[in-house]
């Protein structure tokens, strides 16, 4: 299997095997399954390699653990012999309810149960046939030499769960044990999944147990690899509600990379998974949390419930489910080239040593982490509804017409692919009419879209009130163009603030690029800094990391990279003299009322990144009223809830003009970045009626003096409004009505 393009050795097999007929397998066909079989030299179902693990003695050995022996003892030292077996009973009791299990019968049973339901909900489950070839001598390689492949898929949808496990235990590719939460053991149901590999943990491990429950749960995962069991669980944590990829949790992958940093475990292999929908079960869900309603808890009833109300829905009303594999890499490769590019690239790092100093461990955890996620990124594609969904978001004007609508979507096809974006099988070959295309998304996006008859030609809008669900499938397709977006939206902030600009400096331009990229920087998975003649690149610009020399390289490359797809596309040009960046062609457009040409103009790639930038100036304004009032905010929770309810007022009455913009998540991300920026913090003190509290302040830079005390913040609010949308007369932060910020605030007091 081939690590990368550079064939670089990794320790997985740099040839990939010749794939022949079709390039796509549905594994819901199970002609093309046994098809599979016979070209991959494997068997599925009762053949799966995972009924070779013992996947008892993972459980039973967790007690006998060092670590888990070295608690008990210092449990002794402290309380005596009974103490220390108490906590021995109290960590065989939690190894209990986590042991999972792969049972034959309940396999084929469970299997069975999924393929009516993805055969009722989906029209296939789709794979590239060349990646599943790859994975399974990658598979066959791992079972020689007894080590694991670690699955770590992104997160879209509860399905997720079973979607990789049943279609690695119907292809032979060795089902995983899959991390799952606790919230989902519910009776029955979480009996059958454990039964089927599942093992749960808690949503957070804090809590009075919190150091031996943490230990045992990597004992067990150790327990696991040393077995060669295959593990899987999501980077991520959670599901992702807006349709972007969130930022990584590295609780688990730590887990698993610290028996190899210790040599425990001799290695593993790592496969990256993206698992996206043509549509998702979830988004009205999602929705309602992100506006603020409760997360509802699940629920045997719940669930019952919810397989009569999809039961009842047409067939195959979701579309397909893709599924698409990164090449898989050893994790022992990727820490010795980390640890040896760290050691090489700076002289205060010549020592790394992740093994040996816990902070060192978790810049290596952080860099694989995106490391992954960069990687499902690049190999996801874009689906039909993502097309559909993007072009419906972008237009101006109440609606749009057939026709137009199909050459729109045709051309933010060929955007995909020419700024390295993949499509879904759906519209993957030549011959595929757009036309059909757009009726297969319209179907799956339904009630979303309201379409007009008995006029000169269909009329398609987004419904009333369904902007925020559009959304989640135009974030589909944002991890193609974010790069693009952001210099677009510097430019036309360059163009808002000085009308009559022909020309602008790019080094001008590169240092507002800058400063948008690092605000936005939880929103995204931004292209990591490629090492020269290495398939793993270990750094990312994401995220929490510093924003060293790395990083402004990995920008600079990725601002080259953007400006050169926008003048290939015809947007701007370079001047001759200097390499300015000309702004002719916008401004001429401008001039005449409008744009000649959709795809000659900016609003379509600003458009991805305008609904966050006023998500966080919202934030800005909320944080000047409430410190020029003196109002008391205590714990996130409160303050992003205060936000919201601001922020939503402000889109009904027109001050803003994005519905997302009042989304939770982005709301709660802005608030945290302003705190890792040096703008605001969380401070314990003392409650009027002499409680602790923690409430937010603001740093003391931030707090001017006397003559000028919110200057510094009054001038980031302004300068973050300045890169929003001009679709009417620009708002800064003084021109909404006070008593809105009022009632927003003092009534959630």
């Amino acid at each position: 299997m081939a690590a990368s393009s550079s064939g670089l050795d990794h320790g997985v097999d740099p040839e990939i095997p010749e794939v022949s007929g079709d390039r796509y397998l549905n594994v819901l066909d199970q002609d093309e399954v046994q098809a599979f079989w016979r070209e991959a030299g494997v068997r599925g179902g009762s053949g799966d390699p995972c009924f070779n693990v013992d996947w008892a003695a993972a459980g039973k050995e967790v007690v006998d653990h060092p670590r888990v022996k070295e608690l008990c003892q210092a449990q002794a030292a402290r309380g005596g012999q009974r103490a220390a077996a108490a906590m021995r009973q109290r960590a065989a009791a939690l190894a209990n309810e986590l042991a999972a299990s792969v049972e034959t019968r309940v396999a084929h049973f469970t299997s069975a149960l999924a393929r009516f339901m993805f055969e009722r909900l989906y029209s296939g489950l789709i794979f590239e046939r060349e990646q599943l070839t790859a994975l399974a001598h990658l598979s066959m390689r791992a079972q020689q030499e007894g080590r694991s492949i670690v699955y770590l898929p992104s997160h879209k949808s509860h399905i997720d769960y079973l979607v990789l496990q049943f279609s690695l235990w119907n292809l032979g590719l060795g089902a995983p044990a899959i991390a799952a939460g606790e919230n989902l053991n519910l009776p029955v149901v979480g009996s059958l999944l454990r039964r089927n590999g599942a093992f749960y943990i808690r949503r957070s491990f804090s809590g009075e147990d919190s150091e031996l429950y943490t230990t045992v749960v990597a004992a067990y995962l150790e327990g696991l690899l040393c077995r060669g069991a295959n593990v899987k669980f999501f980077s991520e944590g959670g599901r992702s509600r807006s349709g972007k990829l969130l930022q990584p949790k590295i609780g688990l992958l730590g887990m698993v990379v610290d028996p190899i940093l210790r040599g425990i475990v001799e290695d593993a292999y790592i496969v990256p998974v993206s698992i996206y929908y043509d549509g998702v079960m979830e988004t009205e869900s999602y929705v309602r949390e992100l506006l603020g309603s409760a997360k509802r808890k699940e629920s045997l009833i719940g669930v019952l419930g919810q397989g009569k109300h999809l039961l009842a829905m047409p067939r195959s009303r979701y579309g397909n489910i893709h599924v698409r594999f990164a090449p898989g890499f050893s994790a022992r490769s990727y820490i010795e080239n980390y640890t040896a590019l760290q050691r090489q690239s700076s002289v205060h790092r010549a020592n790394f040593d992740p093994q040996s100093s816990a902070s060192e461990k978790g810049i290596l955890l952080k860099a694989l982490a995106y490391h992954v996620l960069e990687e499902i990124n690049r190999v996801s594609s874009v689906t039909p509804t993502a097309l559909v969904g993007t072009v419906l978001l972008c237009t101006q004007g109440r609606g749009i017409g057939r026709r137009a609508l199909i050459s729109k979507v045709e051309w933010l096809r060929g955007e995909v692919v020419r700024s390295g974006g993949h499509m879904s099988r759906f519209y993957d070959f030549p011959g595929e009419l757009t036309a059909e295309v757009v009726d297969s998304a319209l179907g799956v996006l339904g009630n979303l879209v309201q379409t007009f008859t008995g006029l000169v030609e269909p009329v398609y809008c987004v419904a009333p009130g369904m902007s925020f669900e559009l959304s989640y499938y135009r974030n589909l397709c944002v991890h193609v163009f974010i790069h693009q977006a952001i210099v677009t939206a510097v430019l036309h902030r360059a163009v808002q603030r000085q009308p009559n600009v022909r020309r602008v400096e790019r080094t001008s331009i590169m240092s507002d690029v800058r400063f948008l990229s690092r605000l936005l920087k939880r929103e995204f998975v931004f292209s990591g800094a490629a090492t020269p003649n290495s398939s793993v690149r270990p750094q990312a610009v994401a995220g929490e990391q510093h924003w060293g020399q790395e990083n402004s390289t990995a920008l600079m490359r990725n601002f080259e990279s953007a400006l050169e797809l926008l003048v290939s596309e015809g947007v701007i040009e370079f001047c001759d003299e200097g390499g300015a960046i000309s702004l002719e062609q916008y401004c001429q457009a401008q001039e005449m009322g409008g744009y000649d040409h959709w795809n000659k103009h900016f609003t379509f790639l600003c458009s991805l990144v305008w609904p966050l930038i006023e998500s966080y100036w919202l934030v800005l304004a909320s944080l000047l009223y409430i410190f020029r009032h003196g109002l008391v905010i205590i714990g996130e929770r409160q303050a992003v809830a205060c936000m919201q309810t601001f922020a939503k007022t402000l889109v009904h009455t027109g001050h803003v003009q994005y519905d997302e913009a009042a989304s939770a998540e982005p709301l709660k991300f802005a608030l945290q970045t302003y705190g890792e920026l040096g703008i605001v913090r969380w401070a314990r003190r003392t409650g009027e009626q002499g409680e602790q509290i923690v409430a937010l302040e603001l740093e003391p830079e931030y707090r001017g003096n006397e003559g000028d005390k919110f200057g510094e913040l009054t001038r980031l609010t302004n300068a973050v409004a300045s890169y929003r949308r001009c679709w009417r007369e620009q708002e800064g932060p003084e021109d909404f009505p006070d008593y809105v910020a009022r009632m927003a605030f003092s009534s959630r007091l």
